[in-house]
């Protein structure tokens, strides 16, 4: 995995930057390597180590912890504040702490600009560079610049037209000028489609972008202007031009799979079984942690993921007080399900659900037979008296379900159903007996991991083919709302996700071309890609987020969402506060 490469390498060209960035204004001192960002990035060997620390924050800092979790799926329609907590509320609700001084998105402003920083340091100084391989040459470059579009899709998405630099900074900027959306697509689009022609077909580790990613990150970005030109800007005829792109890249990937190396597991839970996380046959690009924590960028806080989504379950019905960890260590949900996002799926004919969300806890084997207590027979309202029912190791202790359950008080398990976690109006029960017990999203489950460590062990999946079968519905709907190629696109994956036994409902769950409209693939983007990053730039691109949170609001937690304001994050105040034209530069509005 290429994190194995990149963390002493990361340190090394952190001091090399700082030292030939800041050393003309300090005094002088005596730099005992000789050392400058000019000399070490004048060789193959430094060259190398600058596109390995360009990858650095991807795993450090954004997939697997919290800051992209809350910026890129917060906020939406599919996720609630966990458990009726308050962490992170700013950026869930859209309260008034989300101003300026919020830390989270200094945090991801700081560390997108230092890849960008360090790309932007490689793409200069590469052409200079001598490879023994010249097909090495340009992949290094590749990655570059997959690695420079990918940040600076990232920054778009959350800050609009800010910053806008192809050049390394030299010390710290005192000025700086805005760029409008089209740049920063122009550049991004230009950047993978460089990519796609230069990357090789495969890489030697799992993480380093190759062409699938690019082509992948091309289509993903397309489809984004298209749909800022369409909704933003009224302007369709250049957005399907856009549309025609997304569509193209996408079908680069799904007509010549075997040639890139991926392909459409069989079942939707594949995709996301532990025991395919390390080498992910659908995953087009990976964020990767290692099994051996001291090779990850934070040893002790790597990939949280497993424990975000996570609903109450230790020390009920018998349930051991610390974790199972195919279940994964409660006591920190961030985020759990909607109404409306459970309601989307029809998990009768459509295994998506419980290939996602997870309603059963089985007492583990290892445990004694559990008698019903007083206390657990009042927190799940039992009908029957303490002591008078048993679980057995292996047995259900608890199921936590988006079915109405009509004889929940005589089952011999926990049983809370949708009734008693949701109100009928989509609003979370205030009876604290009652919230913290719903369907947890277990994609990101981790049952390797040292049991009570935060040090997770699996990678992250950021893009993968599937997505690509939903972005050509989407370009093919929008090129022509009659042609029956978005449907096609659509069954693919229906066909996959239906559930075959006892009955085979694949047939149920195929779709017309009259069945879609941006709606529906807006939902089911939500049932296939839940909790993967992308459902607030999903609702921001097509201008969704006041719909969904507004009028007909399918978020109820959300009241105070203000599409005048709440389409960009705010720039940091730190930022602004070292501008001398901050004034000019001007904070994003409403903040």
């Amino acid at each position: 995995m290429i994190i194995m490469n990149t963390k002493l390498q990361y340190k090394i060209v952190v001091l090399v930057m700082t030292l030939s960035f800041f050393g003309a204004c300090s005094l002088e001192e005596y730099n005992p390597s000789g050392s400058t960002a000019d000399i070490v990035f004048s060789t193959e060997e430094g060259m190398n180590a600058l596109v390995n620390s360009a990858y650095y924050n991807f795993s450090a800092q954004f997939y697997g912890r919290e800051d992209i979790m809350f910026l890129f799926e917060g906020g939406t329609d599919l996720w609630y504040m966990g458990a009726r907590g308050t962490y992170a509320e700013q950026l869930l609700v859209y309260n008034e702490r989300l101003d300026p001084t919020t830390g989270q998105i200094r945090n991801t402003w700081q560390r997108l600009y230092e890849i960008v920083n360090y790309t932007n340091a490689g793409i200069n100084r590469i052409e200079n560079v001598v490879y023994s391989d010249e097909n090495v040459k340009l992949a290094k470059e590749g990655e570059l610049r997959f690695i420079r579009a990918y940040a600076y899709w990232m920054i778009a998405e959350t800050f609009g037209g800010v910053t806008l630099r192809t050049t390394e900074t030299s010390g710290v900027p005192l000025t700086a000028e805005r760029s409008p959306l089209k740049d920063f697509y122009d550049l991004i689009i230009s950047d993978l489609e460089r990519a796609a022609q230069i990357l090789p077909y495969h890489q030697d580790q799992v993480g380093r972008a190759d062409k699938k990613a690019a082509y992948g990150m091309l289509a993903r970005a397309a489809l984004t202007r298209a749909s800022y030109l369409e909704y933003f800007e009224n302007n369709k005829a250049e957005a399907d031009q856009f549309y025609q792109k997304a569509l193209d890249a996408a079908n680069e990937l799904i007509d010549s799979q075997a040639e890139y190396g991926c392909r459409l597991y069989d079942t939707f839970e594949e995709v996301f079984a532990p025991s395919n996380n390390k080498n992910n046959a659908e995953a087009l690009w990976t964020i990767t942690h290692s099994t051996n924590s001291a090779l990850n960028p934070q040893p002790n806080n790597a990939n949280r993921l497993f424990r975000w989504y996570l609903a109450k379950y230790t020390g009920l019905c018998g349930m051991p007080s610390l974790e199972v960890t195919e279940y994964g260590r409660d006591g920190a949900s961030r985020l759990m399900p909607t109404r409306f996002l459970l309601d989307i799926f029809d998990e009768d004919i459509d295994a998506r659900y419980y290939g996602s969300f997870r309603e059963h806890f089985i007492l583990p084997l290892t445990t004694q037979p559990y008698s019903w207590t007083t206390t657990d027979i009042a927190r799940f309202e039992k009908s029957f008296s303490a002591g008078s029912v048993t679980i057995q190791p292996g047995d259900t202790a608890l199921f936590y379900t988006k079915k109405v359950i009509t004889d929940k008080d005589s089952r011999p398990y926990g049983v809370k159903d949708i009734n008693d976690t949701y109100n009928s109006d989509g609003t979370i029960s205030t009876n604290a007996n009652n919230n913290p017990y719903y369907p947890s999203l277990m994609k990101f489950r981790d049952p390797d991991r040292t049991p009570g460590s935060d040090a997770g062990t699996k990678n992250v999946i950021v893009m993968r083919l599937a997505e690509m079968y939903l972005i050509a519905a989407e370009a093919s709907y929008k090129l022509n709302r009659t042609s029956p190629d978005a449907a096609y696109y659509i069954n693919v994956l229906r066909t996959r996700a239906a559930v075959k036994t006892p009955v085979d409902r694949t047939s149920e769950m195929q779709v017309s071309i009259s069945d879609i409209d941006l709606d529906f693939l807006l939902d089911e983007r939500a049932r296939e890609l839940a909790g993967e990053h992308l459902r607030w730039p999903d609702l921001k691109r097509t201008k969704q987020l006041e719909n969904r949170l507004g009028q007909g609001n399918q978020n109820p937690d959300i009241t105070a969402f203000n599409p005048d304001k709440h389409y960009v994050r705010p720039i940091p105040q730190s930022e602004l506060d070292v501008l001398e034209n901050a004034d000019e530069y001007g904070q994003n509005p409403g903040y």
